[in-house]
Order: C-alpha cells, then sequence, then structure tokens
C-alpha cells in the first residue's frame, strides 16, 4: 500500500510539472490568446526554451540575491523586447573612493513617495522604449517643479523623435512634450504643431565618468533616464530582490529606464530602484532594484538627467 502511494505521489508531482500543463497554466494566468495555431505553436516553443533557461539558471546560480519565475514575457524572445540599436561606452576602472564633493545624503531616497512618478507603462514587444522613459523622465521633471503630475504623450515622440536620435535632444527641439490626452497615440507621421507643449528643459547632462556617487547627487534633484544591458533571462524573469548578474555587460546597454530612487537593505547592500516598461506584472510590480556601486548591467555607463 504504501509502495503505491509512493508510486502515484511520484507520478503526481511528474504530470503536474510537466511543460504541457505549465503552458496550460500560463495561457491561463496572463490571458493569453493567439490569432492562429501556428502563432500558438510558435509561442509555446518559445516558452518551453525559456522556461529551461529559467531552471538552468536557478541551478547555476543557487544563492542568487533575487528570483526569477515565469511572467507574462515568457512567450517572447528577448530580442523581441529590447532596443536592437545598442549604446555602447568605454569601459573605466571602478571607482570605489566617495567623489570629493559628496555631501552625507540620507541612506534611501524615493520619488514615488513624492507623487511625482507616473504608473507603470507596458510598452509592448514592439514600443519606442525611449521614448516611453525620455516622456516619463520630463513629466516627473514638471511634476517636481510644478507640484502637479501630467501624463505626457509619449506618441508625439514616437512620431517624431526616430529611436536613431537622441531623445532629450530631439524634445527639446519640439518645445518640450505635450499632455497625452492632446495627443494620446502615434499617428505614423510626424504633427508637432498638432498640440502645445506643457513641459520644456533646457539642460540635458550626460554622466561622464561612471560615478554612482554623482547619480546618487543628481537624482536629490530629479529622475534619471539610464540605459542598462537587458539581454539576459535573469532580467526578464526578474520577480524580486536586488538583482546582479556578472553575465551583464557594462559597456554595452540594449534597454533604458527611469531611474527613480535608491536605497539599502537591513544587511547593509545598497541599491538602485528602477521603473521599467514592461508591465506591473513584471519585477516587483514593474520595478526592480539593481545593487548599487558596481556599475551592474552598464546602468552607470549611459546615464542622463534634464533641467
Amino acid at each position: 500500500m504504501h509502495i503505491k502511494l509512493i508510486i502515484f505521489s511520484v507520478l503526481f508531482c511528474v504530470v503536474t510539472s510537466s511543460p504541457s500543463l505549465d503552458w496550460i497554466k500560463f495561457k491561463r494566468s496572463f490571458n493569453k490568446n493567439y490569432k492562429t495555431a501556428a502563432e500558438e505553436a510558435e509561442r509555446k516553443q518559445i516558452f518551453l526554451e525559456n522556461v529551461n533557461r529559467m531552471r538552468d539558471y536557478e541551478r547555476a546560480h543557487p544563492d542568487a540575491t533575487f528570483k526569477i519565475g515565469i511572467n507574462h514575457l515568457a512567450d517572447h524572445r528577448i530580442d523581441e523586447l529590447v532596443l536592437h540599436s545598442k549604446h555602447y561606452s568605454v569601459p573605466r576602472p571602478e571607482n570605489t573612493q566617495s567623489s570629493s564633493d559628496f555631501i552625507n545624503f540620507p541612506d534611501s531616497f524615493d520619488w514615488r513617495t513624492k507623487g511625482v512618478i507616473s504608473p507603470v507603462e507596458n510598452q509592448g514587444p514592439v514600443g519606442n522604449v525611449e521614448a516611453v522613459v525620455a516622456v516619463e523622465v520630463v513629466e516627473s521633471l514638471y511634476a517636481i517643479q510644478k507640484g502637479k503630475l501630467v501624463r505626457g504623450s509619449v506618441g508625439r515622440v514616437d512620431d517624431c523623435c526616430p529611436q536613431t536620435v537622441e531623445p532629450f535632444q530631439c524634445i527639446k527641439k519640439l518645445g518640450g512634450i505635450c499632455s497625452a490626452a492632446d495627443y494620446p497615440a502615434p499617428t505614423g507621421q510626424c504633427i508637432p504643431n498638432k498640440c502645445k507643449p506643457f513641459a520644456h528643459f533646457d539642460i540635458i547632462m550626460k554622466l561622464k565618468d561612471q560615478n554612482e556617487d554623482t547619480m546618487v547627487a543628481w537624482i536629490q534633484n530629479s529622475t534619471l533616464y539610464v540605459g542598462v544591458d537587458a539581454s539576459q533571462t535573469s532580467f526578464q524573469f526578474y520577480q524580486t530582490g536586488i538583482y546582479t548578474d556578472p553575465s551583464c555587460s557594462k559597456t554595452t546597454v540594449d534597454h533604458v529606464m527611469q531611474l527613480v530612487g535608491y536605497g539599502k537593505t537591513a544587511s547593509g547592500d545598497l541599491f538602485w530602484i528602477c521603473k521599467n516598461s514592461w508591465g506591473t506584472s513584471w519585477g516587483e510590480k514593474g520595478y526592480i532594484r539593481f545593487l548599487r556601486g558596481k556599475n551592474i548591467c552598464g546602468i552607470a555607463s549611459y546615464v542622463m538627467q534634464i533641467a
């Protein structure tokens, strides 16, 4: 009797963890529907490959400081989500000392608590992430200065600023950003005078020395536009914790995010808080915490702030 029970339990575990059941559960959990049987077959294959990658990663990194797991992007390849035109930077020696003018800033700071950060976007697999994040940075600056958070138009920036052009330079030439209410979606052509900009800026600053202490100083004034290498399986399926992956590049970034704050864990680990644009089902309700101070995934290699 006991032997039969053991065999049944083993068979039950095998069945309940089968790839086919994982796929069915994934579709149900994230309300996935596909236009054709061929598309579903392709997405299922991608899903199965991603699940295998996740399991391999967990086996290889049992002591990781963060967790990964299946999310709504499990039926997508990473190259559908990151930038095709990458940004490169020259590697520099890691800065282990604080800059001479570094002030004693608080151990933690989070612009989300000030009411100046808009809800997490879901850019989708074909979204213009640079337009999304640039607009978020501008609308947050406006909210900090004026005390009112207004959703900016990503559509206008998407129409008028090609991804080969630096977004802030383009937005500055356009006179700033319009509200999402006035220009709700891309039209497929640039019509800059379709709306009147409500928020603008005069200065574009770029971090040149990859000094994360300087980033701490900058963020006291407003949020930052940062690039990272998001090409790793661990990033695509990040769930929670302090993210650090030695496989990440420090000099090549293929994704951008809004850096909204920083903090310190009870054990003393320093971290950055970044807002992603992959929806609230990803990460910590759309956010990720990066280990701070070691230029993880190039987070200090491509940094801009406006004023």
